[in-house]
């Protein structure tokens, strides 16, 4: 409708200027005029459409039908609405002012019934631009400090007990604030002063009371952020809000991640772990988990921030952010899990391929070129991100399913590793191929264990990691053979053929679990070729599930040498790491 209104301004002087020049030859009736008419509909449907979709979104109880939002409307037009909103602007500026003059309990009263009034009006951004422009911000910034003071308890903010409180009385200045800044129709003085003068603890209020707008929850949270951590005495519930807030919003949550400074001050374990006893840990994992979870949100936000939080993580004085924090004074048992861990733990996986290609730059390997921003990363920082993860407890299990699901989808077994076709140039192309899915998943591999060398874990714990990791891909291999994977990468019992070759995985595991325990390079090499001829078998089983015949022997030749040379400089490392 804009665009035809700017049509009908753009084509109005041309049509009248043609009918003056027609003269007597225009025939009788309308003329440009028409389009005055046109454009007055346009501009007015517009502006109705506009307003009525803004309120919509804001109606907390509106039903959603397909693709359609119904409600009821407290006005019948935005005329009617900021008429109103001014009428109650006047209110309760009214009661506020005689309350300044005798600040009795009957005139606080009177001034709670006003507030209350706009309960279920100020979704409506017409009537709640006329109440604020009206009531001015003088007044409302006064009386969330008026409010606060009868009603907050703990310096650093209302707690969730304490909000519920002043719901009532501050819901619908918040509401109103939120509605007119999502439309635009704020006063600028009112924003302003929100954002820089406003005590903390009631800018905060204003993320806990309402769905603030995206811009104000940034540039709120960057300030609140400043003030966040355990500076002051007492758990620091204006953070909490501000989370509370990104929960709710993926592209604000998106945007804050991706900016380093903001980020750096949301993730630091005094914050992640300064609100022992509550919920804090689990409604930032909630946040976390929206934002970075694959196909969330703007795609290169997403990438920014996880570049962001692996940068992060990457730095030991981050690593105390996904350990157990406080509950009620004491410390959390060492086998609960971190929410926030549990959450990169179980989304790094979509950026594997980004990582393999970073950490085989550093060691110039093959494969994917190195661009969007992933440049800033090496093998260390990932390294060490990596370590961070797998020594919380918890963070195994999705990080070996996301291990699993990538060799799963190289699926090695596919084609003829060195290449079968008809032609020389084919056949160098499918070589190609082959090899770089095996450096593609020696570097996960490689990844894995170097992380795991930089956790702090007792060498059985890290014994535990080491064994099932280096029995995963046979896990992934064979049980794909057959299509009976189950529990995220267990075989199940009923293999048929070479996979029940696979190498009794039970007596593998005994023998990579004793080797450990004993820690000699000569078993070590033993092992070596144990494994590698556990994953000859579980390769030639994926083979014949695929419907191709086996492997010649000089081929089996190539490809033992192929095996070797992945898994041998990772074990190697694995086993010098604990002092194998």
């Amino acid at each position: 409708m804009g665009d035809a209104v700017q049509r009908v301004r753009t084509l109005k002087p041309f049509l009248a200027a043609s009918i003056a020049e027609a003269g007597p030859d225009w025939p009788a009736g309308p003329g440009a005029e028409v389009l005055d008419r046109v454009g007055r509909f346009l501009d007015e449907a517009q502006r109705d459409l506009t307003w009525r979709t803004q309120t919509i979104e804001r109606v907390e109880n509106a039903a959603s039908k397909g693709f359609l939002k119904t409600a009821e409307f407290a006005f019948g037009d935005a005329a009617a609405a900021r008429s109103a909103g001014t009428d109650d602007g006047k209110r309760i500026l009214a009661v506020w002012q005689g309350y300044l003059k005798d600040p009795s309990v009957q005139n606080w009263e009177k001034v709670q019934v006003m507030l209350r009034q706009g309960q279920g009006k100020t979704a409506d951004a017409a009537y709640s631009a006329g109440l604020l422009t009206t009531l001015g911000t003088a007044a409302f910034s006064a009386i969330f400090v008026a409010v606060g003071v009868r009603n907050q308890n703990d310096p650093r903010g209302y707690s969730p007990g304490n909000m519920d409180g002043v719901r009532k009385d501050l819901g619908p200045l918040a509401e109103a604030f939120a509605s007119s800044d999502a439309a635009g129709t704020l006063p600028k003085d009112l924003r302003d002063h929100a954002l820089n003068d406003l005590p903390i603890a009631n800018m905060a209020a204003l993320l806990g009371l309402a769905r603030q707008s995206r811009e104000f929850v940034l540039r709120a949270g960057a300030k609140l952020l400043q003030y966040s951590g355990s500076r002051v005495a007492g758990k620091d519930w204006n953070t909490y809000w501000l989370v509370k807030a990104l929960s709710q919003d993926v592209g604000a949550t998106q945007r804050l991640l991706a900016t380093p400074d903001d980020a750096a001050l949301l993730l630091r374990s005094e914050v992640v772990n300064g609100l022992e006893g509550t919920d804090f840990e689990k409604l930032l994992a909630v946040a976390l988990d929206r934002a970075l979870a694959p196909g969330a949100g703007d795609a290169t936000l997403r990438r920014d921030s996880w570049l962001t939080v692996i940068d992060l993580f990457g730095r030991k004085n981050f690593w105390p952010s996904l350990t157990p924090g406080l509950a009620d004074g004491e410390w959390l048992s060492a086998s609960a899990p971190s929410p926030v861990g549990q959450v990169l733990a179980t989304h790094i996986s979509q950026y594997f391929p980004e990582l393999i290609a970073v950490w085989n730059r550093g060691r110039n390997l093959p494969g994917l070129g190195v661009g969007g921003g992933w440049q800033k990363l090496d093998s260390e920082r990932i390294s060490s991100f990596f370590g961070a993860l797998l020594q919380g407890p918890g963070t195994l299990p999705p990080l070996r399913k996301g291990y699993g699901d990538f060799l799963r989808k190289l699926d090695l077994g596919e084609s003829h590793p060195f290449g079968d076709a008809p032609t020389e140039e084919a056949r160098k192309d499918q070589r190609e191929v082959f090899h770089g899915k095996v450096i593609s998943s020696g570097a996960l591999a490689s990844m894995l264990f170097s992380g795991l060398h930089e956790a702090d874990l007792s060498a059985e714990e890290k014994d535990k990691i080491i064994t099932e990791l280096l029995l995963l891909p046979l896990d992934v291999v064979s049980a794909g053979a057959v299509e009976t994977v189950i529990d995220a990468g267990v075989v199940k019992e009923t293999l048929i053929g070479k996979a029940a070759d696979i190498a009794e995985k039970n007596g593998l595991k005994d023998t990579v679990e004793g080797l450990l325990d004993k820690g000699d390079p000569g078993e070590a090499s033993d092992l070596v070729d144990v494994l590698v001829n556990a994953q000859i078998s579980a390769f030639n089983a994926s083979r014949q599930a695929h419907g191709h015949p086996p492997l010649g022997e000089s081929d089996l030749r190539q490809l033992r040498d192929l095996f070797y040379g992945r898994l041998e400089p990772v074990l190697k490392s694995a086993l010098e790491a604990r002092g194998g």
